[in-house]
Formats: C-alpha cells, structure tokens, sequence
C-alpha cells in the first residue's frame, strides 16, 4: 500500500530492473544506484509480476520484500540502514526532515545507496521487478489521522499481588504491518488496563522514539524490535538498534541472537507453531524465553506449548511469555492468528515496588511470569516455600489446576473458589511449572517453571 503524501510525480530519475527465480527465493540481495550531492529527499516506488499477499497459505505468485540503505554502510547495526517494509508498503519517501514510517528520515549523504529486496515467494513464472527512484520530488509530509486520542480510561481489574504487573510484549504499528499509530497503540494499552507494552514492529526500531518512555497514566514502554527471518520471527526488548535478518541460516540466526542478548536484550522465540509463522531452525539459540502463548488459545498454541516442553525437559531454562501480535485496533484483523485486542493474551511479571523497564525484564530473565487469557485473568502464581509447593489462584473457579514437571502431570485438583491458595509437597523433578485448563479444555493460565535441580 502507498502512504498518504506519496506521489507519482515526474517520470523517474533511477529504474532498477531484474529478474528473481526460485533458487532466489528467501534470499536478500542489495541492489545499488548512485545519488549525487545536494540531495534533500527519495521517493521510491516497486513493483512486480503476479503479486500475491506474504500470508504463508497462499501460494503460485510472488511477495517481494524491499528495505533501503544509506552509504553509510550495510553491514549489521550499521546507522546506514534507513528501514524494512517488507511487502506492505509500494512507495516511500526518505528525507532530511521527515520519512514515511518505518524508513528513518536524516542526512541524506551522496554516494551509493543500495535498495534491499528480498523474494519471499517466487512463482513458477519468476518474479519480474521494477524499482523507480525520484530526487528531490519535493513530497510534503502528511499529517497523523489519529482516531484515539485524549486522556484514556483505564478499566477496574482485580488486583494483582504486590510487586506483579500486566503487559503485552508483541504489537505491531504503521512503523510494520498494523493500521494505527504507536500514540494510539499506547492508547489502547492504556484503556486494555494494561501495566507495561513491548512495542515490537518488525525489522525496525523507528517506532521506539514515537512511543517515548509511557509512565504515569501510560503503560512503560519495553523498547523492542521483532528480527523477522525467512525461517522464523524473534523478539529482542531492551535494544535500540535493529539486529540481522537477511541471512535465514541457522548459524546466522544462533549468532545474530547471541549478539543481542551478549548486548544487554532478552531474547524470545515467537510464536513456534504452524502459521505463527513457524520456527524452522534447529536451535533457539541464545533466547531467554519462548512465545508459548500468542493471540488466541485456539489458534494452535497448544503446539507452541508443546515446543517450549521439549526444552525445558532437555534442560533449557526458558521463560514463558506471550503476546497478542496485535495488528488492527481500527478494523477486525481478518488473520485469525493475531487478537483482536491487547492484551489476549496477558504477561504477568513480578517486578518489584519500583518497576521500571529494567525491573520488568529483570523478572522475565528470572523466570518470574505468567501468562493469562486478559488482563482480568485468570492469576496464577507458583512459588517454592522450603520444601512444598504453593500455587495461589485468583479469578479461576471452575477450572482444573495441573502442575507438570518434565513433561508430565504431577498433580492435578479442582479450583473451588476464586481466591485459593494450595500447597503440594515438591516433586522429584528437575522442574515443574503450574496451569489452569478451562471445563472446555483450553489453558487459561500457565507459569514460567520453578527449577528444582
């Protein structure tokens, strides 16, 4: 789609023309043109033969994703990279004073530039490109057309324990693939009753300045980024930079991860399930934690539940959290994978009686979360006293509670109130973990595992 304040204008200055075939496929190439000096503003345009959407169930044409570089340089990190658009987006502007999000706007050096495409999908027919390039067309910026705006209104939520907040760690704006600005996305946060949002647009980090920092009647804001590969999607919080996509390999994944978290981020594995997109590399790397849960229960998480078991049984210590990966806040989002608000589902973290976003990721890197079907609920915390178990419930009535540890059921009981605590003796297990399962069957409540041995 092209952004308001995009326009044709004159006939191009630049074309970039070529050919893509299927041993090109998910693999980016930089393809570089030449600006001379004096330049204040690009606008650029592409297009392609028999496009298709980048939804993984269709197939037979072609997704062709497009990212710009500076001569500044191309490498990972570096300050020349000005933005990735994947396939959302036809045209853009990047300039001196202002860009068409994602794309960074700022100095505008001569020298070489190198447009990033990327063949998602390539058809049986190939995938023919063009890509056009105007200097200085003098493109004025367009205004927001913020629909949420004022002083939000927070709900009345039961209380949590002392010291534990409520958050979604995965959303996405018009700095990715959403329809609404980071104001209104914060917004809505605000109004879901939500403690703190992990704002994570894809491949891009131009998003965290327009949030700022939340507090007050904001939520805090958990910089964040999702490095979005061909061969799966991970989330780094705490970073201010954008870390390597464009190599889907294993290897360059693992090290790509191992930098950032070596760099201060924690570090999660998203959505592991079929369509989530799925995760189809060997390894989780360097990751501190898994997405078991993300938009609604219904849509396969079962799966991703089940890939975070098998590490935990083979020993990796992995935190749980999830995400709603909401996109749309001013349409119904007619991709049944993501939720339909924020907050579906909801990360609980004890982070202290000063909670910063220091605090918040310091007790996701502690394993002291859990992750609920709302904002409202259910809680459920898991604690080790001496040598039981307690596990206190708020809001679950009528649900199963059902410890696991390696992989198996250890104990099982009926929730018959809506505050109870229980408590167990502890278990010969090298760890065990607490969730509460609906009369339908569905989880509604699940812990980070406490490690035993």
């Amino acid at each position: 789609m092209s952004d308001p304040g995009v326009a044709a204008g004159r006939s191009p200055d630049i074309v970039l023309e070529g050919r893509f075939v299927e041993a090109d496929r998910m693999r980016y190439v930089l393809v570089p043109f030449e600006v001379p000096p004096g330049l204040h503003q690009l606008e650029i345009r592409y297009s392609y033969s028999d496009r298709i959407d980048s939804d993984p169930l269709v197939g037979g044409g072609n997704t062709l994703d497009i990212g710009l570089f500076d001569p500044r340089g191309t490498e990972t990190g570096s300050l020349g990279f000005r933005g990735w658009s994947g396939s959302h987006k036809d045209a853009f502007v990047v300039g001196e004073d202002w860009a068409t999000p994602p794309y960074a706007p700022g100095p505008m050096p001569p020298g070489t530039w190198n447009v990033l495409l990327g063949p998602y999908k390539v058809g049986p027919r190939g995938c023919d490109y063009r890509v056009e390039i105007r200097i200085d067309p003098d493109v004025a910026p367009f205004e927001r057309d913020l629909i949420r705006t004022g002083t939000p209104r927070r709900p009345l939520l039961p209380d949590a324990r002392p010291g534990w907040l409520r958050g979604d760690l995965h959303c996405h704006t018009r700095y990715s693939d959403g329809d609404s600005w980071p104001a209104e996305m914060l917004h809505a946060a605000s109004e879901a009753g939500l403690d703190f949002l992990g704002v994570t647009d894809h491949n891009n980090v131009a998003h965290q300045a327009e949030y700022g920092p939340g507090g007050g009647a904001w939520p805090i804001v958990i910089p964040g980024v999702e490095v979005t590969t061909y061969g799966g999607h991970w989330n780094a919080w705490g970073t201010d930079r954008w870390w390597e996509f464009r190599e889907p390999s294993g290897p360059a994944v693992e090290r790509a991860m191992r930098a950032a978290a070596e760099a201060g981020a924690l570090v999660s594995v998203n959505h592991p399930k079929p369509f989530g997109p799925a995760w189809e590399y060997d390894t989780v790397g360097a990751a501190h934690a898994v997405e078991v849960w993300n938009g609604p229960w219904s849509g396969l998480n079962s799966l991703a539940l089940e890939f975070w078991e098998r590490r935990l049984r083979a020993g990796q210590r992995l935190t749980a959290v999830g995400g709603s990966d909401m996109h749309m806040l001013r349409a119904a989002d007619p991709d049944m994978r993501h939720s339909r608000g924020l907050g579906g589902p909801t990360t609980w973290v004890e982070a202290g009686a000063q909670p910063d976003v220091a605090a918040i990721l310091g007790g996701m890197h502690a394993s002291r979360t859990f992750v609920s079907a709302s904002p409202a609920g259910p809680q459920l915390y898991l604690d080790r006293v001496e040598d039981e178990l307690a596990v206190e419930v708020r809001g679950g009535q009528g649900s199963a509670l059902v410890l696991i540890g390696d992989g198996r059921v250890v104990e099982a009981t009926a929730v018959l109130s809506d505050e109870q605590t229980m408590t167990f003796a502890v278990p010969p297990t090298a760890y065990v973990r607490a969730q509460l399962v609906s009369s339908t069957g569905e989880v509604t409540a699940l812990t980070s595992p406490i490690w035993l041995a």
